[in-house]
């Protein structure tokens, strides 16, 4: 037998902790190889050392450790207590009867105490107290606190994963997945969320408005086009921000004709508000062309935000632009662009409708014909006409939202807008579905640098989304589903996208019924009726000019969308017209246009990762290839394997040369004006507060209960105002510490900024 003075595995029968399996058979004890136990006079290089060689003795008999006290002399430790994790023991001060907490303190005197050799500069192991005052069981060690590992490779999969938006359930499932199992894991799933939540996401309220400030300096330095700019308050909190990427700016150029501006809630800690511009591209997809955070919706935050739009886009104002109905947002449109056509989202209009006219009798019905009104409509004269016979039958003159939204009747009833071009836009649905990419990833609780990594990933989604367009429409065809030679001709220049709109109107023609009424000097009026149902036809006028090869239709398709109408196309095939004029194939929808920001990426920031992060991901990137040829066979495996061996051999041999040798390294530059930024103040949003207003009763109880605490929090509140003090004191000194000691090495970057006028907080590049 052992001597227990030497080593901690052998224990008494009544301190065994057994664990059965199926079949109810003892787990056979470990026995802790004589090497791995600490023993006085063993001597260590560094304290690390020593520290490292308890930890792993611990886990082989079953149990954790801690620093229980250090000695130092002045900034030396002289010497260092490490005992069991059960040492001591913890009382709550709350009673059992209320709650019961877990204690692991039962008084364990197993403990090594080390001290340096001051001559030698060694360390060594004083005393040695290996007896414990509970079992211990090897088999569960594992699961023990300490003895949970995240290795680099791990924690670089979970920063990977975040990123990405995957859930920290799914990506330790790909853990246990990958290991085979969760007994091959030295780690569990709170680990991996704890990690995410301490390292990944811990950005400080404090700290916050810095970083974000130092991402958009950094995206300024990656590329010179890049746009932001601040506004903020007299104490330096981020009042309202702009920024806008160089991808962004030059796609402007093609698609910034129609803009949708819409803003949400719930994106940051600080409850400032999202906005983002929204332009449609030549596939018809949603691209982004701009991004702000506000702390209110005021009129003057929109007149600030708009005008500063419009400087970052060269003040090109949009020929369109769309928004939720807002009276801040319109009046701050009327100002900053006078020349714009302003549209109110239709479907937030008619959402409304049940919440406005629930009140009377037939609601359903008054809900149906509004809608009729407005969408059936083909014309000014008749959706006044409809719109009065609508107020009549159902009583309904004296209703003031009624009267209200019949004054704006041109800016959101479609037949007053579709005169003008919106790209297939009549609400804010597509700023909505930026929005809701967005809340996938990020919560009320976000920090703002969280916010504007998201923000870069959307950006490159669009960009890819795009890209995978532009390949099909180079690689692919998509077959005429017709003989005519003008549906080839859409076909030959349109985008896969816009060419199946196309398709939809040349199958919906097979509806339509061409009559011809009146024709004189090669002008000509059809009327063009279209089947909707088996017994409902709807009639349009459509016009056809044979020497200016013109066509109108009365519906508007082609000026609302840049597409040509089915009524349209039932005339040219009437006139047996072969091809169309060029002024109805839109450069905007075509794919043989070579645009500029296709050459541009989209703004990234990379992650500032350690340097040992940024080596482990090169090492890895380049072990890859090596990894995936040696595989084809059992020779090459093992020609990497013994290759391997050395190379492990040969740095082993080399960091145990440098043992004790430590690098640090700094940023490279520091901006005053940026470390000067403060967070935005929590900002309480409009809704249902998050208490709701209580009875009278609930309110008596609460005030008996009140009292009955007070006493006991006063105590409370001393010794935390007194902690407080502490803490704020060793908080100074250690900033005035750090502020006095640091260095920064290598060039120093100085930025300009644009200079504020007399009494403009505004901060922008």
């Amino acid at each position: 037998m052992m001597d227990p003075s030497s080593s901690d595995s052998v224990l008494n029968p009544g301190d065994v902790d057994y664990e059965f399996e199926s079949n109810e058979v003892p787990e056979p004890l470990s026995v802790v190889d004589d090497e791995l136990v600490p023993k006085v006079g063993m001597t260590f290089t560094t304290l690390e050392d020593a520290g490292k060689f308890y930890r792993n003795y611990a886990k082989a008999a079953g149990f954790s450790t801690r620093v229980r006290c250090i000695n130092r002399k002045g900034n030396e430790i002289k010497n260092q207590l490490i005992t069991c994790s059960r040492e001591g023991k913890w009382k709550s001060k709350i009673s059992p009867t209320e709650k019961t907490n877990p204690t692991a303190g039962l008084n364990c005197p197993t403990r090594i105490y080390i001290h340096t050799l001051k001559d030698v500069g060694a360390w060594i192991i004083s005393k040695v107290v290996l007896d414990h005052s509970h079992p211990c069981c090897p088999s569960k060690a594992e699961m023990l606190k300490q003895h949970r590992e995240l290795s680099m490779s791990i924690r670089r999969t979970i920063e990977n994963n975040d990123e990405a938006g995957i859930r920290p359930s799914k990506t330790y499932q790909s853990f246990v997945a990958a290991a085979e199992g969760h007994r091959e894991l030295n780690f569990i799933e709170k680990d991996v969320r704890n990690y995410i939540t301490r390292e990944v996401r811990n950005v400080s309220e404090q700290e916050d408005a810095k970083e974000f400030g130092k991402y958009l300096l950094r995206m300024k330095e990656k590329n010179p086009n890049f746009f932001f700019e601040l506004e903020l308050e007299e104490d330096q909190s981020i009042k309202l921000a702009f920024w806008a990427d160089a991808r962004s700016r030059a796609a402007f150029e093609y698609f910034g004709d129609v803009i949708s501006f819409d803003t949400t809630y719930n994106t940051n800690r600080y409850n400032l508000v999202c906005g983002s511009f929204v332009g449609v591209n030549h596939h018809g997809q949603s691209t982004l062309l701009g991004c702000s955070l506000m702390k209110n919706e005021e009129i003057d935050s929109f007149k600030w935000l708009f005008q500063c739009w419009l400087r970052c886009m060269g003040g090109n104002a949009p020929k369109g632009f769309l928004t939720d109905q807002c009276a801040s947002m319109k009046r701050a449109v009327e100002a900053c662009m006078p020349t714009t056509v302003h549209r109110w989202c239709i479907w937030h209009i008619m959402k409304k409708i049940p919440s406005k006219l629930n009140g009377y009798k037939g609601h359903v019905d008054i809900e149906q014909q509004m809608s009729h009104v407005v969408w059936n409509s083909h014309s000014k004269d008749s959706f006044d006409r409809n719109w009065k016979d609508f107020l009549v039958n159902f009583g309904l003159a004296d209703n003031k939202w009624l009267s209200d939204m019949y004054e704006d009747r041109h800016i959101w009833v479609p037949i007053y807008l579709n005169h003008h071009f919106w790209a297939g836009m009549r609400s804010t649905q597509r700023s909505e579905s930026m929005h809701s990419f967005f809340n996938k990833y990020i919560t009320r609780n976000s920090s703002l640098i969280q916010f504007v990594k998201q923000y870069d990933n959307c950006l490159r989604s669009r960009e890819q989304a795009e890209r995978e367009s532009d390949a099909a429409d180079f690689h692919t065809v998509i077959p005429c589903a017709t003989k005519s030679s003008i549906e080839a001709q859409f076909q030959d220049a349109y985008t896969h996208a816009k060419f199946r709109e196309v398709q939809a109107q040349f199958r919906g023609k097979a509806n339509c019924i061409t009559r011809l009424k009146n024709s004189a000097l090669g002008y000509s009026v059809y009327e063009v009726g279209e089947q909707v149902s088996s017994s409902i036809f709807d009639k349009f006028a459509v016009t056809y000019d044979s020497v200016a090869a013109e066509v109108k239709c009365q519906c508007l398709l082609f000026e609302s969308r840049g597409i040509l109408c089915r009524h349209a196309l039932s005339v040219l095939s009437f006139e047996q017209v072969s091809q169309v004029s060029p002024r109805y194939i839109l450069e905007r929808w075509s794919k043989k246009v070579k645009r500029r920001h296709t050459h541009i990426k989209s703004s990234h920031d990379e992650p500032l990762m350690e340097p040992r992060s940024k080596r482990f991901d090169q090492l890895v990137f380049r072990s890859q290839n090596i990894c995936e040829f040696a595989s084809e066979s059992e020779e090459l495996t093992a020609i990497l394997h013994r290759a391997y061996d050395n190379v492990m051999a040969e740095m082993e041999a080399l960091k145990g040369k440098r043992k004790g040798t430590s690098s640090l390294s700094h940023e490279d530059a520091n901006l005053e004006s940026v470390n000067e930024l403060q967070s935005p103040p929590r900002i309480r949003t409009r809704g249902r507060p998050k208490n709701r207003l209580g009875s009278k009763l609930e309110k008596q109880i609460a005030n008996a209960t009140k009292k009955k605490k007070t006493k006991v929090l006063s105590e409370v509140n001393v010794m935390f105002f007194k902690f407080c003090y502490i803490q704020i004191n060793l908080f100074d000194a250690a900033s005035v510490a750090h502020s006095s000691c640091s260095q920064y090495q290598g060039e120093v970057i100085n930025y300009q900024f644009r200079v504020p006028a007399a009494g403009d907080n505004s901060l922008g590049v």
